[in-house]
């Protein structure tokens, strides 16, 4: 930097016009010395700004050394300082599609005049622009104009073939290759064409060859040299290609190319960070170059960065939408973060019998994620005849088929034991199956057995522990667990654990010994900050929740677990702006998070800024883009009586997912809020249709007779609802209907039969005693309320109400049930009145007077 600092310097003082300059960097260039020719035209440039020949020229070497940034950047001021545009446009559309910027071709440069020096090159790049917007047929009408000027043009055929590549024809576009080489056997151009078509069909060797000649012609051509180390890194020989990649790098140190496949490198050696530097630089210049995009989304996923992935990867499809392996890492990604059918949404435009082993697999994992076992174990089916040596694939096989209970599982899992080496998931998937279905003896021998294979490991001995505390044998866990904590002082489930059995023993504080062992080993620990506080919690020691929550925020500025925990602990405490703030910390340090936005939402809505919630909601609705976040908004806008704008929001959770029952059964609410009772009995009938063995559905079509006074078809669904579960709740509004319908009798012993199947049912008996208490049958309410009583002595309304009826039928119990009630709640005004009036017509009229004031 020093060197070329000085060598500037000397230029600006030397006393040479610019013009001069630039007939040095002319002779320069002409001795083959691009470099010296690029800081001859720097210093004619620093002697005259305005030179728009040195501007064109400078931006000209930048093309040939594949800056296509710096070129657009000098060929842009070449124009606005008045160098003729007929000259210039052929050059500046090329750095646009070397930046993959096809529109810009296409939107902002005149298309060809007729009879022009620079028609032919202007149809050419018009061209391949519109081969890269995938507009083949303008092309072929481009390139036609072309060839009739004339055909036997290195430009013209080479974009000749670049359209039969797009057509599916490889034999055509190697014919046009040839006919360019025919043409000018020397030219650059062809031979590197010739090379990436040769690379692309696999023929490496020959596409070796073919840059070599390449660089035989220009031998400081960076593209040539770049595409050898590409054909190095794809036969795994990175220290070859990391030489090729150093010499470009030597000769010009901002080559966004040479950067990227460094960064390419970097990935394929495991330097994920090393790797995310390098494209650092490359998006900072290039921001949408589409394979640099790609592998920025590959990397962040490596270092396990969903969000940030996701957020690379839907600009890698968006350039290019056919790219199989941007659109299964997106898939992936997405399914990461826990939305499957984002996933499935991002697949569904690929042919599902398509023969690809890993498209097959990510569409595997999303049908298992949303449960639908049979489709899973489909796809990894045709995975399995595509590549049926994959240890991976056959341990989902198992996974799916276990899942449906189908026998072939283990079997499965064990064909995948014995192709695996050493990787042993298959036998981790097993241990964890047998322990599941509480084989804990088979269990223990498949991690006595995988020991061997591998060593003693602090997961198998967790494995090991989990399987003694089945068999119940409490001693031998204790052991397992320290024995994985002490080959790994850090290893969290082996604590947790261990950390519960004492809390069984009433030992707290050796639990907490064992968080602070972690802490000891890795300050900063997440996890075990995150236990301690949720010690001092149990041990109802406020003082030290806050402060470990405290801790672990400062520690993780941008985990959201210790801030959601701090804003729900000050909610609960009524500190309402206190807990506002902590949720907008955790919105400045993770503006796009789902999790931390739905935090600062549901405060807002707690404090009734309602106005401040449904923006909040908003934002993460366009941020999640996911039928949950959409719902959350649709339940702020219902409460603020927005109807229109909930329909809005509900009906775009549905168009993600139209099966998403949270929403459906909110639409079907507001259909009924609205007085649409037919089309909430529609939306009532989809989600049984969805859910047949569920009760919901019934419940809601229960609801909406009811609404319509539809007694007998209420009853009947109601039924329903029970018979599948809905229990007391479901109970409750089939009682309801029932008395409603004048089946008061038959309700009554609907009733009875309920308790005697469940006599501890509170919800039940607060229902019977207030519609005994409504009918003036006093005794049977009396009865239902002393039950409550004896099951939970502290329920205020049922002491309170028992107290009511005991004073109405001069029971003398009714005082002290009064003042058990008081003592609970002392402020309820229900309370104070029924105390207060027992107080006065027992003669205390100054007490009783004091508590009905």
């Amino acid at each position: 930097m020093l060197a070329l600092a000085f060598t500037l310097g000397l230029a600006a003082c030397s006393g040479e016009s610019s013009e001069a300059l630039v007939d040095k960097a002319r002779q320069r260039l002409d001795g083959g010395d691009q470099k010296a020719a690029i800081i001859q035209l720097k210093s004619a440039l620093q002697a005259d700004g305005h030179n728009a020949e040195a501007r064109f020229r400078l931006g000209q070497l930048y093309l040939e050394t594949g800056d296509f940034v710096g070129a657009e950047k000098e060929l842009i001021r070449a124009r606005e300082a008045g160098y003729d545009v007929n000259t210039l446009n052929p050059s500046l559309a090329k750095a646009f599609i070397g930046q993959g910027e096809y529109k810009r071709v296409l939107d902002d440069l005149p298309q060809p005049v007729a009879g022009s020096p620079n028609e032919v090159q202007m149809l050419v790049a018009r061209a391949r622009a519109q081969l890269g917007v995938g507009d083949n047929e303008a092309a072929r009408n481009s390139l036609k104009q072309a060839m009739d000027i004339t055909p036997d043009n290195v430009e013209v055929r080479l974009a000749l073939a670049q359209l039969a590549l797009a057509d599916g024809d490889a034999v055509q576009a190697g014919e046009q290759i040839d006919h360019a080489l025919r043409i000018d056997s020397k030219d650059r151009d062809s031979w590197l064409f010739k090379g990436d078509f040769l690379r692309s069909t696999g023929q490496n060797s020959d596409a070796a060859r073919a840059y070599e000649a390449a660089l035989k012609v220009d031998p400081a051509h960076a593209g040539a040299r770049l595409a050898l180390a590409s054909i190095a890194i794809l036969e795994n020989r990175l220290a070859d290609a990391r030489r090729d990649v150093d010499s470009v790098l030597k000769a010009s140190r901002n080559d966004l190319q040479a950067r990227y496949t460094l960064a390419m490198i970097d990935f394929r050696e495991g330097k994920n960070e090393a790797a995310r530097d390098q494209l650092a630089t490359v998006l900072k210049s290039a921001p949408d170059y589409p394979p640099a995009v790609l592998l920025a989304g590959s990397v962040e996923y490596a270092l396990g960065n969903m969000r940030t992935a996701e957020s690379h990867l839907n600009k890698a499809v968006k350039a290019s939408p056919r790219n199989l392996y941007a659109l299964r890492l997106l898939a992936t990604a997405q399914l990461r973060q826990g939305r499957p059918d984002d996933a499935a949404r991002t697949l569904a435009g690929v042919p599902g019998d398509l023969n690809d082993a890993g498209f097959q697999m990510v569409a595997g994992e999303i049908a298992m994620a949303r449960k639908d076992f049979a489709k899973a174990a489909e796809h990894f089916e045709k995975a399995v005849q595509i590549n049926p040596d994959s240890a991976a694939i056959r341990t989902e096989l198992g996974l799916a088929r276990d899942a449906m209970g189908d026998r072939r599982a283990m079997a499965d899992l064990q064909a995948a034991v014995g192709m695996e080496g050493g990787r042993h998931r298959a036998e981790m998937v097993i241990i964890l199956s047998q322990l599941k279905q509480k084989k804990f003896d088979a269990a223990l021998a498949s991690i006595d057995a995988l020991d061997k294979k591998q060593g003693a490991t602090p997961l198998s001995w967790n494995y090991r522990g989990a399987a003694q505390l089945g068999k119940q044998e409490g001693a031998r866990a204790r052991e397992s667990f320290s024995q994985a904590l002490k080959l790994d002082p850090t290893f969290f489930p082996a604590a947790a654990n261990l950390a519960q059995l004492h809390l069984n023993d009433r030992q707290p504080a050796a639990a907490r010994r064992l968080f602070e062992a972690i802490l000891k080993a890795e300050p900063g620990h997440l996890s075990a900050m995150l236990a301690l506080a949720e010690l001092s919690l149990r041990e109802k020691d406020e003082k030290g929740y806050v402060s470990w929550l405290e801790k672990a925020s400062k520690a993780h500025p941008q985990a959201l677990p210790p801030r959601v925990a701090m804003a729900r602990h000050l909610l609960a405490k009524g500190e309402k702006n206190k807990a506002l703030a902590v949720a907008r910390e955790a919105v400045n340090a993770n503006p796009d998070h789902p999790e931390a936005l739905n935090l600062l939402g549901s405060i807002q809505m707690n404090m009734g800024d309602r106005d401040g919630a449904i923006q909040t909601f908003t934002t993460m609705a366009k941020k999640a883009n996911q039928p949950d976040a959409y719902l959350r908004l649709a339940m702020a806008q219902f409460a603020d009586k927005r109807l229109g704008d909930t329909r809005a929001s509900l009906q775009r959770a549905l168009q993600r997912e139209p099966g998403h029952l949270q929403s459906l059964d909110a639409l079907l609410r507001l259909e009924l809020t609205e007085g649409k009772p037919e089309p909430a009995l529609k939306l009532a009938r989809q989600i049984q249709a969805l859910q047949p063995n569920a009760p919901l559905g019934f419940d809601r079509e229960g609801d909406v007779h009811l609404s319509q006074k539809r007694y007998g078809q209420a009853i009947k669904a109601y039924e329903q609802s029970l018979a599948k579960g809905s229990g007391s709740s479901g109970f409750l509004k089939l009682f309801r209907a029932m008395n409603l319908a004048g089946e008061t009798k038959a309700a009554e012993q609907k009733l009875a039969a309920w308790f005697k199947q469940h006599p501890g049912d509170l919800v039940l008996h607060g229902l019977a005693a207030d519609h005994f208490m409504a009918t003036g049958r006093n005794q049977e309410a009396i009865a239902q309320y002393q039950a409550i009583v004896r099951i939970a002595p502290d329920t205020v309304v049922a002491l309170n109400n028992l107290a009511h009826l005991y004073h109405q039928e001069k029971d003398g119990r009714a005082l002290a049930m009064a003042q058990q009630a008081i003592k609970l709640a002392p402020d309820n005004p229900a309370v104070q009145d029924t105390a207060g009036w027992i107080l006065v017509e027992k003669g205390q009229v100054a007490q009783g007077l004091a508590l009905l004031r």
